[in-house]
């Protein structure tokens, strides 16, 4: 009985391997010029077919208290510098490109990937990710994940890549990046 179960999970285990191999056969054999990054989920600007690397910055999270009896929280993600050295012009459309393991898939990437607008503070650059409110009769408080969260729109872009594009952006800093990671690919627009 062990014998049967591990030989029909092994037969299971070798075409799941076979078709996997198909599918990367069949998509290797397209015909594509374009550009795509190396590695995935390093994101970069595109402009005239070119990949520009953007400045890559790993947040500190960074959490602060005011108050006595009535207590005022906040926790943002706090990126070194107070400007990107990586920038573009106002007024045109961006277009990104980010390498990821869900142009494979049917999977929505705005599950995965956001655009954010960052505040600009003396030395660096953040990003508010929770509030709360503290008194003797009760607390609140809001996480923010979506906070500064852009429209972008998602296209496939050659075998493993997608696409970003978003509409023009006013002056001010950005970041691209997984939703819920620290590390975040930051660009400024003057």
């Amino acid at each position: 009985m062990k014998r049967t179960l591990l030989l029909a999970s092994l037969g299971l285990l070798v075409a799941f391997v076979n078709s996997r191999l198909v599918i990367v056969k069949a998509q290797t054999d397209q015909p594509n010029s374009l550009v795509e990054p190396d590695t995935a989920e390093v994101f970069y600007g595109l402009k005239d077919g070119n990949l520009i690397p953007l400045e890559r910055q790993t947040a500190a999270t960074v959490s602060k208290t005011s108050g006595f009896f009535v207590m005022n929280m906040r926790s943002a993600l706090e990126f070194a510098g107070a400007k990107s050295p990586v920038r573009f012009r106002a007024g045109k459309p961006l277009e990104f490109v980010v390498r990821s393991d869900l142009a494979w898939s049917d999977l929505d990437p705005n599950i995965r990937y956001s655009l954010r607008r960052l505040d600009e503070k003396k030395k660096q650059r953040e990003l508010v990710i929770m509030t709360g409110h503290f008194s003797p009769l009760g607390s609140s408080t809001q996480t923010t994940v979506a906070q500064g969260a852009l429209p972008v729109e998602f296209g496939k872009y050659g075998n493993s890549s997608f696409e970003l594009r978003t509409g023009p952006l006013p002056p001010g800093e950005y970041a691209v990046s997984c939703i819920r990671g620290q590390t975040a690919f930051c660009f400024g627009v003057d």
